[in-house]
């Protein structure tokens, strides 16, 4: 009665709260002809064929819960109202389904995701950037929720956005999902193409794209050694080329992974990785003319020690000696990052003895 009131206002209420209504109720009491009420949102249009630009935006922040509540045995009411929406001309609507695409893909499952939204994700992936990025925000999250058919799709996908130059955040989306992706591809797929994004995103212009791809070092590592690849010596290769490269910045990035590498709880993984190929290049670093990488590392040490006596005996004497000797540096970040109390408005020049020079009048 409410959905067919002469008050357009009346009417407009109704709809809007049809989706949260239709949420809330078990499976066996969702009718078709509910569905059919709530389809027609998609079009602007509800069952009395008026044109309201906001019931396409109401249907699509909606959708997801709706769609769970009918379940998949119900979605070929909703299939055409899905349809029409991800065509909206408002791209607000549009960037509402983008943002719950990985979602849809859940509550739909492998074989209804793959012939519904592959072709709803090429679409918002051809459109305005904040519509496309509703999509790579959650693209791994995507992916877990197709089948190995459906990803292979993508694979594509993942390579344009490495090489994304209008917009870096793209970049920094696709580098902190980076792990994930390791995790559902399978080795041909992460030797040809993941691998070297991943190298090519540690070596990006922005910094703040390098640092999220230093942080998926250690699910990068976990699902190389699971897989046994026969290819580590090409790994170590391109990650000790960090450590040793002319620029400060990539040598930055090799301390972070280091570091970041100490955060996780895999101890196999740690002694393993960590003495053999981050440890020598790091204690080469302690003497690094850059201060911010010398602070860096310093930190990263200071981590180190204090694991040392559960895993690293063997290495614990020279990381101890390294982290004191940080402690002792002439920078007073450094020694600060080495963990080192100095006292607030203490400057370099103090640290090293020299007089701080008089400001100019």
């Amino acid at each position: 009665k409410l959905a067919t009131d002469v008050s357009r206002w009346v009417r407009n209420s109704a709809f809007q709260y049809l989706g949260p209504l239709i949420a809330t109720l078990a499976n066996d009491e969702i009718t078709p002809k509910l569905l059919q009420y709530y389809s027609s949102m998609a079009s602007g249009k509800g069952s009395t064929g008026g044109s309201d630009n906001e019931m396409p935006a109401f249907c699509a922040y909606n959708f997801p819960a709706v769609a769970m509540s009918a379940g998949r045995d119900k979605w070929k009411h909703l299939e055409e109202a899905y349809r029409e929406l991800q065509k909206d001309i408002q791209w607000k609507v549009r960037r509402t389904l983008a943002y719950s695409v990985h979602e849809m893909a859940l509550i739909l499952g492998p074989a209804l995701a793959q012939q519904a939204l592959i072709p709803a994700v090429d679409a918002f992936l051809k459109d305005l950037d904040e519509v496309k990025i509703g999509v790579i925000q959650n693209l791994s999250r995507l992916l877990a929720g197709l089948d190995p058919a459906g990803r292979a799709h993508f694979v594509s996908l993942i390579c344009s956005l490495e090489m994304e130059s209008d917009n870096w955040r793209f970049r920094q989306l696709l580098a902190t999902q980076l792990g994930e992706l390791f995790e559902l591809y399978e080795e041909d797929v992460i030797r040809k193409e993941l691998y070297p994004i991943f190298i090519k995103l540690a070596r990006d212009p922005v910094a703040e794209v390098r640092g999220c791809t230093a942080a998926q070092l250690q699910r990068v590592l976990q699902r190389l050694d699971a897989l046994q690849v026969s290819w580590w010596g090409d790994v170590s290769e391109e990650v000790l080329d960090l450590a040793d490269d002319r620029n400060y910045q990539y040598r930055l990035v090799f301390a972070g992974m280091a570091e970041r590498l100490l955060e996780g709880d895999v101890p196999a993984l740690l002694h393993t990785h960590f003495t053999t190929l981050f440890l020598p290049k790091l204690l080469e670093l302690c003497d690094d003319h850059v201060p911010n990488i010398r602070a860096r590392v310093a930190a990263c040490l200071r981590r180190a020690a204090e694991k040392a006596p559960s895993l690293f005996i063997a290495d614990a004497p020279r990381i101890l000696a390294a982290a004191d000797r940080l402690g002792r540096d002439r920078d007073v970040d450094v020694v600060r990052s080495a963990g080192v109390a100095v006292g607030l408005g203490v400057t370099t020049l103090a640290l090293s003895g020299r007089p701080d020079p008089v400001p100019a009048h």
